[in-house]
């Protein structure tokens, strides 16, 4: 049987597209799928990350996001922790086919910096849940049973105090 070169080269990209995701060296953005973190702090965050459920790690623990910037990351799925430094924990789950949960105190009376977790959808489908603080105020919309489809984008957002 013979087989053209074309189709060995496909066979051999595949495999090694397969070989990298299960070594979790790769994770292919599917859908135009990202978590964003944005630093709207007067001062360079030093991000910390904890990989949940054979989640890939997306930046080397330690990562610094100059103030006033953003940095994007764009995946397929995704479920862990982000950390910083005066500044409560945000974890979430982020689902191949856009269905996301998260979680982050609202009681952050004694945080240094304020921090929020909204999804972002052109729709959101169900009832996507939001919480956080900005500008001294928090806020907290949940919704029971998990309910959330349609997110294209985790924002999860450094503020001043």
């Amino acid at each position: 049987m013979a087989f053209s070169k074309a189709l060995v080269s496909v066979v051999v990209l595949v495999l090694a597209a397969s070989a990298m995701c299960a070594a979790g060296q790769y994770q292919a953005p599917c859908n135009g799928h990202k978590v964003t973190v944005q630093n709207l702090c007067d001062h360079d965050l030093k991000l910390d990350i904890e990989p949940l459920a054979n989640s890939n790690l997306l930046f080397n623990n330690g990562y610094v996001l100059p103030r006033h910037q953003h940095k994007e990351f764009q995946v397929c799925a995704w479920t862990g922790r982000f950390k910083t430094a005066g500044a409560a924990m945000v974890e979430f789950h982020f689902g191949h086919e856009g269905g996301a949960w998260y979680q982050l105190t609202t009681d952050q009376a004694n945080a240094n910096i304020p921090v929020s977790c909204t999804p972002h959808g052109h729709p959101l489908l169900g009832e996507c849940p939001a919480a956080g603080c900005r500008r001294g105020k928090c806020f907290s919309r949940s919704t029971a049973g998990g309910n959330c489809h349609g997110v294209s984008e985790i924002k999860i957002v450094y503020c001043s105090t």
